[in-house]
């Protein structure tokens, strides 16, 4: 009996060792549960509709793109025929920065040249709205667009005959940006939308 008495402590120390082991799993895999539980939610249709202090619908057609740095989100629109490239509207927001609205309209018209050399700020169509309470500032502008990247944005490509509208709405939390780039005819079919997205704006509660 003497003899046998390590080896039996030695089985009931594995025995506790696998149920610590077992046990740790299962509280890692609760925590990691609850990580994913803590990613905040969408709306009810998959979509990232708030920023700002502001709520929008956005058309259950378009799709959500993955995340990218300094977006609230991007939506991107499926090409009409014809058209190669997808359109995508980009939302921003930046809290306590980046919020003059004159500047980021600055920045769109450079984005773009003019096949006829004219200078974009004098192409820009800008307007000022109201919805739900809220200014908002429009803009629309054609042209060929210069798309950058990088950490020093330089120009990596451009393409011709697209187009850029967007809104700057003035949210309770400050500016909210949206911009939507893409081939003209695909950005002409989801204008509307784009609009009716726009004048859904409202402050959320």
């Amino acid at each position: 009996m003497r003899k046998s008495i390590p080896s039996l402590m030695w089985l009931i120390m594995v025995l506790i060792l696998i149920s610590s082991c077992s046990s740790s799993d299962k509280n890692n895999q609760a925590g990691n549960e609850g990580n994913r539980n803590q990613i905040p939610a969408a709306s009810s249709d998959g979509q990232a509709n708030m920023a700002g202090g502001l709520d929008w619908e956005a058309p259950a057609s378009w799709k959500v793109g993955p995340p990218q740095q300094m977006r609230v989100v991007t939506y991107l629109i499926s090409p009409v025929e014809g058209d190669a490239d997808n359109a995508e509207l980009a939302v921003f927001h930046f809290p306590g920065t980046g919020g003059a609205k004159d500047a980021n309209l600055q920045r769109w018209e450079g984005q773009f040249e003019q096949p006829d050399g004219r200078n974009s700020a004098d192409v820009a169509v800008i307007k000022e709205i109201e919805t739900n309470g809220l200014k908002v500032t429009t803009i629309d502008l054609s042209g060929t667009y210069k798309v950058t990247g990088g950490p020093m944005m330089e120009v990596k490509d451009k393409k011709p005959d697209y187009r850029l509208i967007g809104a700057i709405i003035e949210g309770p939390q400050g500016m909210v940006f949206f911009k939507m780039t893409g081939p003209e005819k695909t950005v002409a079919a989801s204008e509307n939308d784009f609009m009716r997205m726009v004048r859904s704006a409202k402050s959320g509660t």
